[in-house]
């Protein structure tokens, strides 16, 4: 028992979460056995590569190098500030606070709100790479997602605290017992804000339970009315709906409110629902196994390295969790898994060559 208290004997890892509130998103919704399987499944997948991923890079002659630690904080401040300066743009621009006039939020301007995202990435990099105390980094935490929190979007709240309790956690600055209250600490702050968004809007019921049952109760009508009937038309809107190929001009969420007979909204299709549309039932596999074993390897640099590549998987982790219920299908997002890929091989490559020295 004193053992199991203290939580200190194994590193709990994305793919615990992953699978963890996999289960908890079917257990609190009413979805049908398949939907729930498929579910079930894909998470189970994502935690298998996960591992897969994480004894490939065991087998790699890898030799820790030498890291600028300092200039990687350099990198975090200004991504930090980058991001602090079109929050505030953003907010001056829209003349309002959408988190007060959730009806404002339409009038943010896409590109600023993309740029603003890079506050959180900053922040996580910055604490990768300095030797803040952990009290500073809690407090300066709080600071930004007052910040951040502004602009009426929880997920990104959600990002920046879940990918500084990464950091800390992978840095050693904290161990599993502290790592669990932040997350426990984490999820009053979304019931916080998931009440108060309620309150402002004069909804009634459980906000929790009713966007559990609301997002999964689409994910049904996606597995029963358009299981890959899209053919990658969802994702390739990531990158159409700004300009930069041919395709749809909405953004993905849009494109699928209005596939199930709803305008004037974007609907979050879960991570499942999405590749789903896309791909049909057996692109989960190629999906979630690649994810998997990319996240795997990148794990196992981050923990050797520190620094930007902890910030990066960080960031990583984070919109693996909020992904769950939103879907990974943002540009910025899409922009920040290609760079933390990026980084975790030129760490892979460095390590085997320092190896070999």
């Amino acid at each position: 028992m004193k053992k199991f208290l203290e939580l200190n004997l194994q590193k709990i890892g994305p793919h615990h979460i992953f699978v963890g509130l996999s289960c908890i998103f079917v257990l609190l919704s009413n979805v049908t056995t398949l939907s729930a399987c498929i579910v079930l499944f894909s998470s189970a997948f994502f935690y298998i590569s996960f591992i897969a991923g994480q004894n490939i890079f065991k087998k790699f002659d890898f030799k820790p190098f030498e890291v600028n630690y300092k200039f990687h904080e350099k990198i975090g401040l200004f991504l930090l500030l980058f991001g602090i300066f079109f929050t505030i743009m953003d907010l001056l621009w829209v003349r309002g606070v959408p988190l007060f006039d959730p009806t404002s939020r339409k009038f943010l301007s896409v590109i600023y709100t993309a740029f603003s995202h890079t506050l959180p990435l900053g922040w996580a990099i910055v604490v990768s790479s300095s030797k803040l105390s952990n009290k500073k980094i809690f407090l300066y935490s709080g600071v930004f997602a007052s910040l951040v929190v502004l602009l009426g979007y929880r997920t990104q709240v959600v990002v920046l605290l879940l990918s500084t309790i990464f950091a800390m956690y992978y840095s050693e600055k904290i161990k599993n017992k502290l790592m669990i209250y932040s997350l426990i600490g984490l999820a009053l702050v979304v019931f916080g804000l998931s009440f108060l968004r309620h309150f402002i809007l004069n909804i009634g019921g459980n906000p929790i339970l009713s966007r559990i049952d609301l997002t999964m109760s689409i994910f049904d009508l996606i597995v029963k009315n358009f299981n890959g009937n899209f053919q990658g038309v969802i994702h390739n809107a990531v990158f159409s709906s700004y300009g930069l190929i041919d395709g749809p001009k909405y953004g993905p969420r849009t494109l699928i409110a209005n596939s199930i007979g709803v305008t004037g909204v974007t609907i979050t299709p879960t991570i499942f629902g999405a590749v789903l549309m896309d791909f049909g039932t057996l692109g989960l596999v190629p999906y979630f196994g690649i994810f998997g074993l990319l996240m795997g390897l990148s794990n196992e640099v981050s923990k050797k390295l520190k620094g930007l590549y902890l910030g990066f998987y960080s960031i990583m982790v984070s919109y693996l969790i909020v992904g769950i219920e939103t879907g990974i299908l943002d540009l910025d997002v899409v922009v920040m898994y290609f760079l933390g890929v990026i980084s975790t091989f030129y760490g892979i490559f460095r390590g085997i060559l320092n190896a070999k020295k």
